[in-house]
Parts: structure tokens; sequence; C-alpha cells
């Protein structure tokens, strides 16, 4: 009996070997995914969920280029193209161009110029009136080209001023021309090398500007003007053409040259004041290839009541 009962334990233990092996192996894997996820924070057991703060970061799939920095402390960031050198301002150049009024295909072609230009429009001429509402529809400015006295005795046309004249004839006749120009804000003289040098008519002409608050460009036609000591007198804003008319000659290599010659006096004394002539279609075609040139070169493209802005003077800007 004994001997029956040890032969069914032994049958019995050894029966049970095989759970033995498969719970042991079931422990082993237990332990082994413990250990992982221990490790790693990839999986989580269900009672083990993180929380916010505890998801791991999401590394950028391209990580992100070291920032240089400078000797001073300052940082660089890296860019693929290289930034241009910062190009020296080299002043002001300001465009007039005289005798607008004549004809409509003339200033037509002027129009066409991408940047700042100051027209001077002659009064009492077939197309003063329609050259001003086209040269405002295009955002150019104007001023009058006031007609006076010549030494030489050549007629200055309609609407001239004089010497000898009273200071009510030239007052009425100022009256009369700024009428027809509405928007003009001043006025240069067409010829003048006559009327500009005498003091009567310069303090009527200045006397007037100074009530109605506008400018006197001096295209200094003759070098003794008076214009600037009248302007003085009156506080009357004043410029005067510093730079060779730009067609004197009208081929094209003359007026590249006279171009030229006033960038160099802008680069010298901020600004420089151009004067050319509406009948002179080299001129446009000129300052129409010049223009890249301009703004490469550091130059700032302004138009006449532009230049008494950027001086900063309330009244004279220059002797």
């Amino acid at each position: 009996m004994a001997e029956n009962r040890k032969r069914k334990r032994g049958l019995s233990l050894t029966g049970l070997k095989p759970y033995y092996i498969i719970i042991t192996i079931i422990i082993i894997l237990l332990v082994i995914t413990l250990v992982l996820l221990k490790n790693g924070r990839d999986v989580y057991l269900p009672d083990e969920k993180p929380g916010v703060e505890e998801m791991p970061a999401l590394k950028p799939v391209f990580p992100e280029k070291p920032v240089a920095e400078k000797p001073g402390g300052h940082s660089i960031k890296p860019s693929g193209i290289p930034e241009k050198p910062e190009v020296e301002k080299m002043g002001s150049l300001a465009f007039v161009i005289d005798d607008v009024g004549n004809n409509l295909d003339q200033l037509k072609y002027f129009l066409k110029i991408p940047y700042p230009v100051t027209f001077a429009i002659m009064p009492d001429r077939a197309y003063s009136a329609e050259c001003a509402e086209l040269i405002t529809a295009a955002g150019q400015k104007y001023i009058l080209h006031q007609p006076m006295e010549a030494i030489n005795g050549e007629d200055p046309g309609a609407s001239a001023i004089r010497t000898g004249m009273s200071r009510q004839e030239i007052r009425e006749i100022l009256e009369h021309n700024f009428n027809q120009l509405p928007d003009a804000l001043g006025m240069n003289n067409h010829m003048g090398s006559k009327a500009t040098t005498d003091p009567e008519v310069m303090d009527a002409v200045m006397e007037y500007l100074a009530e109605k608050d506008l400018f006197f460009l001096d295209s200094y036609t003759i070098s003794n003007s008076l214009g600037v000591e009248a302007a003085s007198k009156h506080h009357v804003r004043y410029l005067k053409r510093n730079s060779m008319f730009l067609d004197n000659d009208k081929d094209h290599e003359s007026i590249m040259h006279a171009i030229n010659e006033g960038a160099k006096i802008a680069g010298k004394k901020s600004h420089a004041v151009m004067i050319g002539h509406i009948m002179t279609g080299e001129l446009a075609d000129s300052m129409l290839e010049l223009y890249p040139n301009f703004i490469e070169d550091g130059f700032s493209l302004r138009e006449i009541s532009e230049i008494f802005i950027e001086m900063s003077k309330p009244d004279i800007v220059e002797d």
C-alpha cells in the first residue's frame, strides 16, 4: 500500500513539472517586460499612465544648427544668402523741366519718368492748363515758370515781368499767372537776367510770394541775381540752380556729362538742383536710362518742395 502511495505521489509530481516550467517562463517574461518598461517610456502599463509633464519631448527631424557668436557676444544667424552692403547716401537730386505748356506730346514723354520731377509751366500758353492737369494726374508736381525780362532784349513771352513796372503791375501779373496753375508750389524765372538784378522788381515779387506762402527757385541766369537777398528780406523759401543746365548741348554724351556733374555736387553739398527743357527728347531718354544708377549709387530723387523739407530750415536754405 505504502509503495503504491509513493508511486502515485511520484507520478503526480512528475506530471506537474511542465506547469512549473511554463509558470517560470511567464514570470521571467514579466520581469523582462517590467525592466524594459522601467528603462524606456514608450509603453506604459494601464495603471502607470504618466501626467502630461512626464511625456517625452519630441525631437525635431532636422536638428537646429548652432548659432555662431561674434567676439562681442552678439549672435549671428546663419543665412544662405549673403546680405548686400548698405549703400552710402550721396545726397538728393532734383530735376526741373522748364518751358512746359507749348506741347502735349513732349510732356507725355517726360511723364514716363518713374521718379519725382518738378515741371515748370509757362503761363498763357496753348496747353498750360492741360499740362497742369496731366502732371497732377501723373502724381508729379509743378511750379510757375514766370517769364522775366532778359538783358539781351529777347522777348520772354506773354505775361512777363519787366523792369520799370510798378509794384501793383507785378502783383497783378503774378496773380493772373498763378490763377491758371492752382496747384503750383512756387515759381522760377524764365530768362530774367535783367529783372532778377533789379531790386524793385525782386522786392515786389518776393512780397507777393511771402503772402501766398510760395517758394522761389532761382534759375540763376545771371550770377549777380538778387534772389537770395530779396527772399531773405521777406522770409521766402529760396533755392537756386546749382548745376549747369542739362541740355545746353543736346547730344546724349553732353547731357550725361551734365547730369554726372550735378551728381558730384549733390555728393558734396547734400543736393543738386538741375534744370533742363521739355523740348529735349534726348534728356528724357537719359533721365530714364540713369534711374537704376541713381538708386544703386545711393542718391535720393526729390521734387523741389521736398528739398526744403530735407534742409530743415524755415526760411533761406542756401546762399
